[in-house]
């Protein structure tokens, strides 16, 4: 059996606001990936436009990720 997941990307409007976000996930040991880390060095797109979270949902239980939506509303004050 092969464990296929699924990535969700989310646009943000910097890079401080990337790694802020990132930050306040990590603080609550939720794992969120930059965008911005995925783009090629030399693309035509403006440093700035290539901010974002990509959320991976490999092989992660249903439980497990209610879980970490709950504690990412708390990092990010999110109600």
């Amino acid at each position: 059996m092969v464990e296929a997941g699924l990535h969700l990307s989310v646009a943000v409007d910097s890079l401080a606001r990337e790694r802020e976000l990132i930050a306040q996930a990590a603080s609550v040991s939720v794992e969120i990936n930059a965008l911005s880390g995925y783009w090629l060095p030399d693309s035509a797109t403006p440093e700035e436009a290539r901010a974002g979270l990509v959320l991976g949902f490999a092989a992660v239980p249903e439980a497990q990720i209610a879980e970490a939506l709950s504690a990412l509303r708390r990092a990010w004050g999110v109600s």
